[in-house]
Parts: C-alpha cells; structure tokens; sequence
C-alpha cells in the first residue's frame, strides 16, 4: 500500500523531489512560479503529497478540497515507474478520502492525452460534455 507525506512548504526534505517530477511532468504553462507555489503550499484547503512505496518516492499529488468535493490540479507518477499500477493504487487512495472528485485533462489531440482519458475512465471518472480551457499558469504562455 502506497503512503504519503504531506508538503507544507519549499523547506520540506520532499519538495525538491515533488519539484523536480512537476517539472518533467507538466507542460511549463501548467506549472505555477515559485511565489505561486510558496502560496498554494500555505492555503489551508491545498494539499501536495509525496507518494512512497516502500520508503520509494513513486509520485505526487496537488489537491484541493472544497465542501463536497476534492479537485486533482496534479497528479504525476515518476516517469521511471509508469505502468506499474501505482496511479491507479493513488488515485484510489485520493478517492477515498474524497469520493467526489473532479479532474481536468489535456485536451484529446494524441495517443497520449487519449490514454490519459482512458485511464481516468477506468478508475471511474467520467467526461463531461462541457468545453474547457484551462487558463495558463504563467502570464507569458
């Protein structure tokens, strides 16, 4: 069973892991500047999570919790340790704790972001009919 450490801060022993995977993981336009992430880290309703089987670092998780519902902004296995089954043990684990539970994907251009779909589905999510654009990060992208 995975297990996770919560990250409250750039200080954390974790945060340089948790960073360096977001960067590898998420486009530079889905990616907050460092002030950003100093204050997503300090709200009270966010919370990144480190994800370790075994005492091994597998993962990250950004999430928000709402009245009701939780909101997935990141979630990222290591690039080494895909297929493994270790998105579908933490996204169930995310679950548990916040059975409703929204998330947004790339748009389905590729075989990538049509994967990704296909995975999402699987744990149980479903697409909605509805069009969105998700904002950028950064000012400049």
């Amino acid at each position: 069973m995975l297990t996770c450490e919560s990250v409250r801060s750039t200080d954390s022993p974790h945060f340089a892991m948790l960073d360096a995977l977001y960067a590898r993981a998420f486009p530079w336009h889905e990616q907050r500047e460092s002030e950003a992430k100093r204050q997503a880290l300090s709200h009270p309703r966010y919370a990144l999570e480190a994800w370790f089987d075994e005492g091994v670092f597998v993962g990250l998780s950004g999430c928000w919790q709402f009245a009701g519902y939780g909101y997935i902004e990141h979630l990222a296995i290591d690039d080494t340790l895909r297929s493994r089954g270790y998105g579908k043990q933490l996204l169930a684990q995310i679950l548990t704790r916040a059975p409703l539970t929204i998330l947004e994907i790339d748009p389905l251009v590729n075989e990538l972001s049509v994967r990704r779909l296909q995975f999402y589905e699987r744990a149980g999510f479903t697409l909605t009919p509805y069009r969105f654009m998700h904002l950028p990060y950064r000012r400049e992208a």
